[in-house]
């Protein structure tokens, strides 16, 4: 008896504690509007290529290792180790012919990001990067 009930108690501790883990990570102290305003933004190209390269390199000056690129979907993940672990998603869909969209989502020790100044640094960092891509600047 006591070698079945051994089993059965380390399997419903952990099932406990992953949706423990999932609740924390869907919690956010904003509505889903104001997240989509403080993590998305639009820029004036349509050059879909560009701003994904852009992207990568981006969170790469910012200190962030790409986990996971796909161009063809427009997404990127990426893991930066510095004050604990931060993770950061970005997608990049084209809104017309000269418009694309980037919008980031990110976690911190498995809690989402609600605070608009990570965002705001990524996309102030995206927009130079643009800007020089653009002026072919290096």
């Amino acid at each position: 008896m006591r070698r079945l009930l051994l089993p059965i108690l380390f399997a419903s501790a952990l099932a406990a504690c992953q949706m423990d883990s999932r609740q924390q990570i869907l919690q956010t102290t904003n509505t889903q509007a104001q997240q989509r305003a403080i993590s998305a933004r639009a820029y004036d190209t349509g050059d879909q290529v560009r701003v994904f390269r852009a992207v990568i390199a981006t969170l790469q000056d910012l200190g962030f290792v790409v986990d996971r690129a796909d161009d063809q979907l427009g997404t990127v993940s990426a893991t930066r180790f510095s004050g604990g672990l931060v993770r950061f998603t970005v997608s990049v869909r084209q809104a017309g012919p000269q418009r694309s969209v980037v919008r980031a989502s990110g976690q911190l020790n498995q809690h989402e990001l609600s605070d608009p100044a990570p965002f705001q640094r990524f996309h102030d960092a995206l927009s130079q990067s643009l800007f020089l891509a653009a002026n072919n600047i290096d």
